[in-house]
């Protein structure tokens, strides 16, 4: 091999070096450009759209919504493809690693003459092994790793990212559960905050009227200033509660908002005839059954038992000795020349046996035991939990289900009352005192059963997201 050769292997060396340098440079900062333009993006969106500028939301087009711009599902999302990303990079641990490496060295030194003459095969007899003088070395070549045996710990690491990936996306369906449910609180919270404004303002309109036939009658003698005073109390009562029910409207479409990720103060109009395509079991026992099989926090917690048990077997395997190949070939030379002998190979199989690490083996078996243990008592947690969530959503449904009858024939009771008692109050029978009872009654009445409305609902939601289905049945 001629020097031009030669020089060109160094130089193609180099390049290859620095290629891969200015790749990977790129490659980053093309994930940081991308990054920065998704956010752009996002906030353009973020600031730009509304959702009342084309029509009316309904719950579906609300979930879909969250589903899709909801920080907390994005960042679930994310942390699967993580996971998902950490799973491939284990394949590189079956693999070889191969290093391309380029040496430029010079010195005075006995040692490193010796060896790297004889690594140019121009070392020269009668050399002064003392004195031998400065040397110049070029070298290039390749360096070879291969783990063959490591105890079986690459295996187990490979295991605990397909673990880790499960895990994640029960995470993210959990997540999912959560948002899906919160959309549907929201939703109808909206709606009820909604009612309870209405039913204020009739309330207010109603005592202003009666007000302003008090004062007629009072200016001409025929009612008594303290009826006048009564009705300006329960009249300024009217409008506090007006008000109170304006701000819990703002407070409710506000966070409403915020879930579906959109700003604050976006305008919305919320859909009336919205229908729940929701069936559950007849009993809470069934509905358990099917909670065991679908919760993502079950899955979640398996998923700990399974990576504690892992954690377990590689903590047993660090007494287990490695075994690695590694072969090295390269081509040195002083002053670019290279003779046709002169390139150099190595190949040697190594094993490393840890004897003793101060007890850090036993600690780590140890720990991993007790993170064992405390996975399972999680799993008997989650359990529970789940019992209990079951249980109690299907209680509240019921009560919901009971106050929603109550309530419906209290508003027919009070409305009844009220006309009458005006009709009485009207006609000199019955105090102010007794038509403002009626009222207040009426108008509790009303709240009562909007409230009862919207909650049996809500705690129909309530079922599907104890049993772990409520995300998937929207998404169906």
């Amino acid at each position: 091999m001629n020097k031009k050769v030669f020089m060109m292997l160094q130089i193609l060396c180099f390049l290859c070096i620095s290629l891969y340098a200015l790749k990977a440079h790129a490659k980053d900062s093309e994930g940081t450009v991308r990054l920065s333009g998704t956010t752009n993006n996002q906030n353009h969106r973020l600031t730009t759209v509304k959702l009342s500028d084309k029509e009316i939301l309904t719950i579906e087009d609300a979930i879909q919504t969250a589903l899709e711009q909801n920080p907390d599902i994005g960042m679930a999302r994310d942390g699967v493809k993580i996971a998902e990303e950490a799973l491939k990079k284990t394949d590189a641990l079956f693999k070889p690693r191969v290093t391309l490496f380029s040496e430029l060295s010079t010195g005075d030194a006995p040692s490193a003459y010796l060896f790297k003459t004889i690594d140019q095969r121009s070392f020269q007899p009668n050399t002064d092994f003392n004195d031998p003088g400065t040397f110049t070395n070029i070298q290039t070549g390749v360096n070879v790793n291969l783990n063959l045996y490591k105890g079986g710990i690459d295996s187990l690491d490979t295991r605990v990212a397909q673990s880790d990936v499960r895990e994640k996306r029960a995470i993210t369906d959990q997540t999912e559960n959560m948002i899906v449910s919160s959309v549907i609180k929201l939703f109808f919270s909206v709606l009820k905050a909604d009612e309870y404004v209405k039913i204020a303002k009739q309330s207010v309109e109603t005592v202003q009227e009666q007000a302003r036939i008090m004062t007629v009658r009072f200016q001409g003698g025929g009612v008594l200033k303290s009826d006048l005073l009564s009705l300006e109390v329960r009249l300024s009562e009217a409008k506090k509660d007006l008000v109170e029910s304006q701000n819990l409207y703002t407070t409710t479409t506000n966070a409403f908002n915020v879930l579906l990720g959109n700003r604050p103060d976006d305008d919305i109009e919320l859909a009336r005839n919205c229908k729940c395509p929701i069936t559950f079991p007849g009993t809470y026992q069934e509905a358990v059954v099917i909670a065991m099989e679908k919760r993502p926090e079950i899955l979640h917690a398996k998923e700990m038992i399974q990576k504690a048990r892992l954690s377990l077997k590689k903590a047993d395997a660090t007494y287990l000795p490695n075994v690695d190949l590694n072969a090295r070939w390269y081509i040195g030379s002083d002053d670019l020349k290279v003779n046709g002998g002169s390139d150099n190979y190595t190949a040697a199989m190594t094993m490393n046996w840890d004897i003793y690490t101060g007890n850090t083996t036993q600690s780590d078996i140890v720990m991993a035991k007790h993170g064992l243990n405390l996975a399972l008592k999680n799993l008997d947690k989650t359990e529970l939990a789940i019992h209990q969530d079951v249980r109690q959503a299907y209680l509240n449904h019921e009560n919901a289900i009971q106050r929603l009858e109550v309530a419906g024939k209290s508003v027919d009771m009070a409305d009844e009352s009220l006309v009458l008692v005006k009709q009485r109050y009207e006609g000199g029978s019955d105090s102010v005192t007794r038509y403002l009872e009626a009222e207040l009654a009426r108008n509790r009445a009303m709240l009562n059963s909007a409230s009862a409305f919207y909650d049996e609902k809500i705690a129909l939601s309530d079922i599907a997201k104890a049993m772990g289905i409520l995300s998937t049945i929207w998404k169906e």
